[in-house]
């Protein structure tokens, strides 16, 4: 302060000075002119676009004239919801040399603005403002969708999910009904609710990726759900559709929960079920809290009755197999949403008396439901199961041995039924074999993997988890009253495995090329139960190449489901993939988490191997594959496939005690330009 004070008393003594030493000059000095304006000129070259798609990046450069220094152009960055306003490459830039903006990847709205300044940095009262509109692609996404999800809790209890909702091409949804199996937590009981009238929101992202919250009208318990997505196939013409995406819950604001599935772009016209349905389901029974697969055969043969002519059911429950259940019914009409009921009755365990199964229908289209167990409002209900059922069409009552021809891949997820476990996706199978159309199956190879199952290990040597890995051979037979249940049998694995290996398999075909549905159980050595679905697999050459959306679930003794797209390079040395998940990790959501990998080329029937990478380096342990996982593909067609991880016993470092089962489709981007 001291210092500042003797620069203030210099400048009056210096003009007294002056003054002096001019006598009685008649100069008249006044105050110095003013400096010359500023001639310096910023303008954009070329002018900014005015609208960004979220994700999506674009150069602005702005030159500077009248500058003999060339001192550049400084930019700033804002919006009305900091900090996601996107970001900025650089914030100083040579004049004529470009910035990149790149708009935020999510947005909590259909639109944003941004505003990017471009000011002279020789003169910032010289500038140039760029108001940029991000917008998403909801408008992609309209119309009503059946969706369904099945995964577990905290505690490893089922948690099965099915509805539908109605997006309105703007970020929101207006109305849906919903159906979920869970663990109140208020009272410890698995129990089955029912909701209406639902709102939320949701989001769809440049490369595929995007988020669903539903706000449930009138259950607290369930409290809003979020779900990630990654749409498949989208329509090329105006206004455009996303038909299908898949799916998986990644919270509620009071259920710590996990699970996948899908959603389907519901039909415009559906009608009331009727003819045969193939059907399967799984999950657990309420009176033991076991392991619990259904399937079977469906026959709606007069309006709203399911007669014992045609119609069939087969029981897994943990242990036990009860084949041939005679099983009748009836349903009530569909809603406005396609929501109707059925009820059943069988002799399904406990037998006595003779337990009633009632089911929750949301109809996809004339030939695909998505069904969920009801009768459990109260923890008194008979089951907590879910799964699909697919119609047989005019082949309903026709099927024989000659129906069931081609090569087929199957995927299966269950329950290891070993040591006491109940959790589901415990158990992972995925496999190909050709049936001959007159009893034999041949060229036949699985990929089966039991969590917890210790049988092939030894005294000196312990293990948990089975691996069977192997070529098999075998026979079927389909019912001969022509319902499309069949009967399989795999024998002649090579490599055996210990104590060798005899699956229960039953297999129910259907109508207008849909893909049979499959219920298959373990034996003694390595107990298991599950349902899946067998594809029939196109002709040669069999490929795999370009984008593709994914979803899957990993076992490790708590759950993990995720959704991603990637990207698949063929023509690599080594071929590879890069993309970008989002996973349902410790039951917290973990977006955006980038992975890489590998994989050979694929061999005539299909099958191949691969490789998948966790990249994100900051949370390591946290990553989508961590770090690495082994896995074998399974190529249905050019469009779509299976994965299954087959590190689960391998010695060395890529061991890591974790079952994966995934499932890949083609995926068509959302824009011109979109990744």
């Amino acid at each position: 302060m001291a210092a500042k004070r003797c620069m203030v008393f210099l400048v009056p003594a210096a003009m007294i000075i002056v003054l002096a030493g001019c006598g009685g000059s008649s100069s008249n000095l006044g105050p110095p002119p003013p400096p010359p304006a500023s001639t310096v000129m910023i303008a954009f070259q070329p002018e900014p676009s005015g609208s960004l798609a979220v994700g999506f990046s674009e150069n602005l450069t702005a030159v500077v004239t009248n500058d003999p220094d060339n001192d550049g152009v400084d930019w700033s960055l804002t919006c009305q919801n900091p900090p996601d306003c996107g970001s900025l490459s650089a914030m100083h830039t040579a004049s004529g040399s470009p910035t990149t903006y790149t708009a935020p990847s999510t947005i909590s709205a259909s639109s944003m603005s941004v505003e990017i300044v471009a000011f002279a940095t020789k003169d910032r009262y010289k500038n140039q403002v760029a108001p940029i509109t991000i917008n998403t692609f909801d408008n992609s996404i309209k119309g009503t969708y059946v969706l369904q999800a099945q995964g577990v809790d905290s505690s490893s209890n089922t948690y099965q999910f099915a509805g539908v909702i109605v997006l309105d091409g703007n970020g929101g949804i207006s109305s849906g009904e919903q159906t979920v199996n869970f663990v109140d937590p208020f009272t410890g009981t698995l129990v089955t609710k029912s909701d209406s009238s639902l709102t939320g929101s949701y989001f769809l992202g440049s490369d595929g990726r995007g988020t669903i919250t539903i706000n449930p009208n009138n259950d607290a318990d369930i409290g809003t759900e979020t779900f990630s997505f990654v749409g498949l196939s989208i329509s090329s013409t105006s206004p455009h559709v996303l038909s299908n995406a898949l799916i998986a819950a990644v919270s509620t604001n009071t259920l710590a929960i996990s699970a996948s599935g899908t959603m389907d772009l519901q039909a415009s016209a559906i009608a009331a079920p009727a003819g045969g349905y193939a059907f399967v389901a799984s999950g657990l029974q309420i009176a033991k809290m076991f392991p619990l697969a259904l399937g079977g055969v469906l026959n709606i043969d007069s309006p709203s009755t399911i007669s014992g002519n045609g119609s069939v059911s087969d029981e897994i429950l943990k242990f036990k197999v009860t084949p041939n259940i005679a099983v009748a019914g009836t349903i009530t009409p569909p809603d406005s949403f396609g929501q109707f009921t059925m009820n059943l009755t069988g002799d399904f365990s406990p037998s006595n008396p003779p337990p009633k199964l009632q089911f929750t229908g949301y109809i996809v289209d004339n030939n695909h439901i998505r069904l969920i167990e009801s009768d459990n409002t109260s923890g008194t209900g008979f089951g907590s199961t879910a799964g699909l059922a697919i119609s047989q069409g005019g082949a309903t009552g026709t099927f024989t041995d000659s129906s069931f021809s081609g090569t087929y891949v199957f995927g299966v997820s269950g329950a290891d039924l070993s040591n006491g476990n109940v959790a589901p996706s415990t158990q992972t199978s995925v496999g190909l074999f050709t049936a001959d159309g007159s009893g034999s199956l041949t060229n036949g190879f699985t990929d089966t993997f039991l969590l917890l199952n210790t049988v092939q290990g030894t005294g000196t040597q312990p293990q948990t988890g089975a691996q069977i890995s192997a070529a098999f051979d075998g026979s079927y037979a389909v019912d001969s009253n022509g319902t499309g249940r069949a009967s399989l049998t795999f024998n002649n694995f090579n490599p055996n495995p210990k104590f060798g290996y005899q699956p229960i398999t039953f297999l129910y075909l259907t109508g207008s090329g849909d893909p049979p549905l499959v219920l298959q159980g373990g034996d003694n050595h390595y107990p298991s139960v599950g349902t899946g679905v067998a594809y029939p697999q196109s002709a040669s050459p069999l490929t795999f190449t370009g984008d593709y959306g994914l979803s899957f679930t990993q076992q490790n003794g708590s759950e993990n489901d995720g959704t991603a797209q990637v990207n698949a390079n063929a023509n690599g040395t080594p071929p590879s993939l890069s993309g970008v998940a989002d996973i349902n990790l410790g039951f917290a959501p973990n977006p955006d988490q980038p992975f890489t990998g590998s994989f050979s080329t694929p061999a005539p029937n299909g099958r191949f191997q691969g490789t998948l990478v966790g990249t994100n380096n900051d949370i390591v342990s946290s990553v989508v594959f961590t770090p690495q996982i082994a896995v074998d593909y399974y190529i249905i067609d050019a469009g779509h496939g299976f994965f299954v991880e087959t590190d689960l016993v391998t010695q060395g470092a890529q061991q890591n005690g974790q079952v994966s089962l995934g499932y890949y489709g083609a995926r068509t981007p959302v824009c011109d330009g979109c990744p």
